[in-house]
């Protein structure tokens, strides 16, 4: 095999939010059509994505079968819920007397019909691959897992923090459960309050930054990471412009993270967000990426943090290794010993053959803390250095997708895709991740997050919050 890990210099990820693999990239591969390669070698040579015959019952006990694309790309619209007990609900079905039981991933429409949906079938829409042309051409061009998992059964600060820290410190929503019952149905973020790879990376002299696509809302990872809120890190955090001037004079630090943005005119994808403007923004890192004179030294990975309550087929795995071996359980009991849901995962470099599908060397999957072993072992970050969390340990790394010797001189044809989008109203209610940069925020800045988020109705309060922050504190990346 290719030790062409060596040669990256800069590894970019970026992180959307709340979709499921099947939901993205379901029809990727259609009507028996093959992947080039698959890896590791000897494994299924077909991708695990969608079958026409995949459906959901509902409460009226009609099935809902998966699409062959979306209605729309606002789709699902009410926003799935996506707590653990739903997530739970969504795998092995809902807790309420239904006879006989249903097998496992049967439970996407019933959850979905908790909520005040006017059209449950929205989550078995699909989108076609014409309908996310920049994300799937570029897994296509190069490399997509169908085994990568979400680390979590839940929401995005834990699976965020495991993406980050290896570790979401017990917790398996956003929300504060159990030290803190003034601020509970908020995430406060000394519940979060760990060691991440940014520190590990700070404390070695290695360089990073965080991108973020906005200009008054903060980085939703400094938010959450009271370590690192010190005002000397306060240059890691740069807006999305930053990024693409790095690029083009090939000075990218050794590790970006970047995030879309979560609120003003949304790239993040978190429904009902318009994913043709994610996929517009990924256009955007593509090109700068792609264009860049260090480009044959970058490896790019393009991931969400969860499925955000969207069909998938594949049952996630039931091996998971605790986090913390010395505090195995976290709220609800649960022993962090199964993985979420499947998520997109995409990785781009030149040396990875066109159309690989790739899906871990060992029993344990993919998660996002194949993001940390991968940085761990390319930076050679020795174990006394590195983060403690036991899940980092027995993750596989992204080296085997790096298969060829030299790089290629190809660039896949991926034009700009449409920049008109129909971005939510403001006067929108606020989300669960909106609501938590700004109850995290006002933790941050010494505010009592409980006040200020019992005044945020709309996602224009939260603009207006935002605003006023900016005129006390310096914003991130400024």
């Amino acid at each position: 095999m290719a030790r062409s890990l060596e040669r990256i210099r800069h590894v970019v990820v970026v992180m959307f939010e709340n979709r499921s693999l099947d939901t993205m990239l379901g029809w990727l591969y259609p009507d028996g059509d093959l992947p080039q390669r698959v890896l590791p070698r000897g494994s299924s040579p077909a991708f695990d994505g969608l079958r026409a015959d995949f459906s959901n019952p509902s409460r009226s006990g009609k099935r809902i079968f998966v699409t062959g694309s979306v209605s729309n790309t606002g789709v699902p619209d009410p926003d799935p819920q996506e707590t653990f007990f739903n997530v739970d609900a969504q795998i092995f079905g809902p807790r309420d007397g239904i006879t006989p039981p249903l097998p496992p991933m049967q439970g996407f429409v019933l959850n979905y019909q908790t909520t005040p949906t006017r059209d449950p079938s929205q989550v078995m829409q699909a989108h076609s691959p014409i309908q996310v042309p920049v994300l799937s051409s570029l897994a296509r061009s190069y490399a997509v897992s169908d085994a990568w998992f979400a680390s979590v059964p839940s929401q995005t600060w834990p699976n965020r923090a495991f993406a980050h820290a290896g570790t979401s410190n017990g917790h398996v929503n956003n929300e504060t459960f159990t030290r803190n019952p003034g601020t509970r149905g908020l995430p406060d973020p000394f519940e979060w309050n760990m060691r991440t790879i940014f520190n590990v990376l700070e404390d070695a002299d290695v360089p990073w930054a965080i991108y973020h696509n906005t200009t008054v809302i903060p980085s939703l990872t400094r938010t959450m990471f009271p370590q690192l809120w010190l005002e000397s890190l306060s240059p890691r955090f740069k807006r999305f412009s930053a990024f693409v001037d790095a690029c083009a004079t090939g000075s990218l630090p050794a590790y970006s993270f970047i995030e879309p943005s979560f609120l003003i005119e949304p790239t993040d994808q978190h429904p009902p967000h318009d994913v043709s403007a994610g996929d517009y923004f990924l256009y955007r890192i593509w090109k700068a990426v792609s264009t860049s004179p260090a480009w044959r030294e970058t490896l790019l990975l393009i991931t969400f943090d969860e499925h955000g309550g969207t069909f998938d087929h594949v049952l996630p795995p039931a091996n998971a290794t605790p986090p913390d071996a010395a505090n195995p359980r976290g709220d609800d009991g649960f022993g962090f010993d199964r993985f979420g849901i499947r998520v997109p995962a995409v990785l781009v470099s030149p040396y990875i053959a066109r159309g690989t599908v790739f899906r871990s060397p060992s029993s344990t999957p993919y998660d996002h803390t194949s993001i940390l072993a991968t940085l761990r072992d390319w930076l050679e970050i020795p174990s006394a250095r590195m983060l403690t969390s036991a899940r980092i340990a027995q993750a596989p790394t992204l080296a085997q997708v790096l298969t060829l010797e030299t790089p290629r001189d190809d660039l896949p044809d991926i034009f700009a895709p449409s920049d008109v989008f129909e971005h939510p109203s403001l006067s929108k209610p606020i989300n669960d991740l909106q609501m938590s940069l700004v109850t995290g925020s006002a933790r941050r800045f010494g505010l009592d997050p409980k006040v200020i988020g019992s005044l945020m109705n709309t996602r224009a309060d939260a603009v207006r919050f935002f605003n006023g922050m900016a005129r006390q504190h310096k914003p991130d990346g400024t």
